[in-house]
């Protein structure tokens, strides 16, 4: 398996075939739940909002952001990505780019997201650091990211099928700790009808996350910081 300088997993030959999970019955449940999350957290944009969005692939997220009003660049490090982006996408701008070192100056958009991406990334800390430069001061990051905590990951990784094998899932409350010094934190975890199992966390971190019953063990969560 090929490795790019600035991923955990080579996404580039999947590209044609990447978006063709959300066509299946799993891929639009999963895909609902996890958008409704992330307007409970990102309210509609205002007039001229940017945002930038990391790792974004096909851009099927980058195309999400643009209905809620935002005007979006997209940055993905494999070229096969960005092809198809500016295929499927041609309201947003996409380039390829490397999220530890991204190509614009301190304080560019008013909101910075990074959905599905972050476990996949080299180093974690680095590359949200690099999201809160770009951000505007009293901006946003989003963070989307696989719970490894969450039944249906932990089999993912049991399973050792890639690309969930290369990736390098945190829990809530590693996420936190690498978010919650750049600013208020808020999370919800995204679970879809059959994938509700919770698993109790540390007291320290169920009070401060939300979730049913303070809890928050969602195959997926969604993550915003504002700084």
């Amino acid at each position: 398996m090929t490795h790019l300088a600035g991923s955990l997993f080579d996404f580039g030959p999947m590209a044609r075939e990447y978006d063709r999970w959300y066509d299946t019955p799993a891929g639009q449940a999963h895909d609902r739940v996890q958008k409704n999350d992330v307007r409970r957290l990102l309210r509609p944009a205002s007039a001229g909002q940017t945002l930038l969005d990391i790792g974004c692939g096909t851009g099927h997220w980058s195309s999400f952001f643009a209905e809620m009003g935002c005007q979006v660049t997209g940055v993905d490090i494999a070229p096969e990505m960005i092809e198809v982006a500016r295929a499927k996408v041609p309201e947003c701008s996409f380039q390829v780019a490397d999220a530890h070192d991204l190509p614009f100056d301190d304080g560019t958009f008013d909101a910075v997201a990074a959905m599905a991406t972050l476990e996949f990334l080299p180093d974690q800390a680095a590359a949200i650091r690099e999201m809160a430069r770009c951000a505007k001061e009293r901006g946003r990051l989003l963070v989307g990211t696989l719970n490894r905590l969450a039944p249906l990951n932990q089999h993912r990784i049991a399973k050792s099928r890639p690309p969930y094998s290369a990736a390098h899932l945190l829990s809530p409350d590693e996420l936190r700790d690498l978010l919650a010094p750049l600013g208020r934190v808020r999370m919800v975890g995204s679970s879809p009808p059959g994938h509700g199992h919770r698993l109790p966390l540390p007291k320290r971190v169920a009070g401060r996350l939300a979730g049913p019953r303070g809890t928050l063990s969602g195959p997926f969560v969604v993550v915003e910081v504002r700084l």
